[in-house]
């Protein structure tokens, strides 16, 4: 988790963001991944299939979030928003343990899902949208 304070007195703003992966609908990640192992799923979320990964790096070094890294084995590795998890209908771990509910987990093609109502009625920011990525972590700002 990062903190960085933007603005200056008498109204800093406190901003806070995880460097998780953002599981981009363009992700640099897999296009530079010499083997494969870096690729976008079926249900949209960029996964490593750690067979096939060489640990060359080309996919640590083209990811703009800093997300990515070597295991102990010696393969890349990411946040995978708790695969196994989700495959089993449970929420990602963070989600679920938070305490304040300052995270939530949804589908973003499912129109009626919290996840698309909450982007429909707040305003939201991305981490590096110049980056071209389209992240799908989503920043909400606080209410008025």
């Amino acid at each position: 988790v990062t903190e960085e304070t933007r603005g200056d007195w008498p109204k800093p703003k406190l901003f806070i963001y995880s460097e998780r992966c953002n599981h981009c609908g363009d992700p640099p990640c897999v296009t530079v991944c010499p083997t494969g192992a870096s690729h976008m799923a079926e249900h949209g979320l960029v996964k490593i299939d750690q067979t096939i990964c060489t640990g060359c790096k080309a996919c640590i070094a083209a990811c703009p979030y800093d997300s990515r890294f070597l295991n102990a084995s010696g393969v890349a590795s990411k946040c995978t928003f708790c695969s196994p998890r989700l495959e089993q209908g449970l929420l990602p771990f963070c989600v679920s343990q938070c305490p304040s509910r300052a995270m939530v987990f949804g589908d973003l093609n499912d129109a009626g899902g919290e996840l698309r109502k909450l982007l429909a009625s707040r305003r939201y920011q991305v981490r590096k949208p110049e980056s071209g990525t389209r992240p799908h972590v989503f920043y909400l700002e606080a209410n008025a």
